[in-house]
């Protein structure tokens, strides 16, 4: 049984902080060149440089992928810096605005849809016919574990998780033949800047998920043999039942209404 060759380019969408550089970091260590891209700059050069300082190559590409031109730009900038196809497209760019649907302003209804679920989509039609061209590619989302379960208050952003679901499982059918292989990560509680603060709902911090735990599942679903097909949708949580992320939403909702 043998373990393909880690891809040469990879894409990581939301590389500045969290799971995306987590993930950038890991895939660099295997030798894979990867391109980080996000809004923030000064982040994007730091998570490179550190990437470069344990040998890895890594490049910002700072780039608002919200923008109506941002998903092409990006895939075009990554190939042309790193001198090679993308074969790892990695979303992880994400917004979130918790809210009744009700109460949900739609400009952040909007938002929240272009970023969680238009893009992902935008720059896996442009990574597609090269790696279907090649037979060879990886496209891996990053959802959440409130994309498959309804949760009241969680709105746009669980609409639009469950939605990239759905995009990640029908890009893998389509492209399962032409060696190209999808996967959806539906992380639970993960220890981000993004998430509430554990320690408000009655949560231990060392309970929940790092962003290097879904790190080394991109990792090591980049590593599985051709021959072996796992998901496409894959959720990894936390052990602790307290650290359910349906519930744990559920509370910090319930605090915002006191």
């Amino acid at each position: 049984m043998s373990i393909p060759q880690p891809p040469s380019v990879a894409l990581v969408a939301g590389a500045s902080s969290g799971i995306g550089a987590a993930s950038a970091r890991a895939l660099a260590a295997l030798g894979t060149a990867v391109a980080l891209v996000g809004r923030r700059a000064a982040e994007l050069e730091k998570e490179a440089a550190a990437i470069g300082e344990r040998g890895g190559r890594a490049v910002p590409l700072p780039l608002d992928l919200a923008a109506p031109d941002g998903p092409a730009e990006a895939v075009v900038r990554a190939e042309e810096t790193l001198g090679g196809p993308v074969e790892l497209l990695l979303c992880s760019a994400a917004t979130i605005r918790l809210a009744p649907v009700h109460e949900t302003d739609p400009a952040s209804w909007e938002r929240q849809m272009r970023l969680n679920l238009t893009v992902p989509y935008l720059l896996a039609h442009h990574v597609l016919p090269g790696m279907r061209a090649r037979r060879r590619g990886w496209i891996i989302t990053i959802g959440s574990g409130v994309g498959a379960t309804p949760v009241p208050g969680s709105g746009a952003y669980g609409v639009s998780k469950c939605a990239l679901n759905r995009l990640t499982e029908l890009i893998h059918e389509e492209n399962r033949d032409h060696g190209v292989r999808t996967y959806g990560i539906s992380p639970g509680w993960v220890d981000t800047r993004l998430a509430a603060r554990p320690e408000s709902l009655g949560v231990a911090r060392d309970e929940l998920l790092r962003p290097e735990d879904i790190a080394e599942t991109v990792t090591w679903l980049v590593q599985r043999p051709a021959h072996i097909a796992t998901g496409p949708l894959l959720r990894v949580e936390p052990a602790a039942g307290r650290a359910d992320a349906a519930a744990a939403m559920t509370r910090h909702l319930r605090q915002g209404e006191r």
